[in-house]
């Protein structure tokens, strides 16, 4: 058993390698906050991911990154949002609505034994960051405007300004959460 999984492995590497070299990157992580500074943060070809349960609903413009919003100012919070992580790879609530133009400070608790995070973007930088984590497992997380990782029995937060009305979808992509169902969204209305 162990020597098929490292041959699969090898040979996925190998693939990823090939199509990599072979295709042009795109680079759509480019537009999350602070990612377009990092080498090498562009789009990973050949990358296969695991199919979701549930399926995450797109912005109101998905072309347009800031349909999503950005990040906001503690002096214009109007609420404060607390957002559960857990161990069964689910957030609560995994459904929030807001208004279009709000300031919410999201205050994430996790209540697991394993480091989680929340991220917001458009589903398609999601689903790269999660290719990315899980390529790179050892990769220590950074300090996003959209992003915060919570280590096991702590908390933290960010602060956000959502945009235009629609859905803004957020996971945790720590290695195989969202594709466990690790997902909302908040609906701005």
């Amino acid at each position: 058993m162990f020597k098929i999984k490292n041959a699969l492995v090898t040979l996925a590497l190998g693939a990823l390698c090939a199509s990599a070299w072979a295709a042009p990157a795109a680079a759509p992580m480019a537009s999350m906050p602070g990612m377009a500074s990092m080498p090498g943060m562009g789009s990973m070809p050949g990358m296969a991911s695991k199919p979701q349960r549930q399926t995450m609903p797109t912005p109101a413009d998905p072309g347009n990154p800031a349909s999503v919003g950005g990040p906001g100012a503690a002096s214009a919070v109007s609420q404060t949002i607390r957002i559960l992580a857990d161990d069964k790879m689910r957030f609560s609530p995994d459904v929030v609505h807001v208004k279009p133009g709000e300031t919410v400070r999201i205050v994430v608790v996790n209540q697991g034994r394993m480091r989680h995070e929340l991220t917001l973007g458009i589903q398609s930088e999601l689903e790269e960051h999660a290719k990315m984590m899980a390529a790179m497992p050892d990769l220590p997380n950074g300090r996003e405007p959209n992003m915060v990782a919570v280590a096991p029995q702590s908390r933290g937060e960010l602060i956000w300004r959502f945009g235009q009305p629609g859905t803004v979808p957020f996971a945790c992509t720590m290695p195989g959460h969202m594709q466990q169902g690790m997902i909302g969204r908040f609906i701005v209305d």
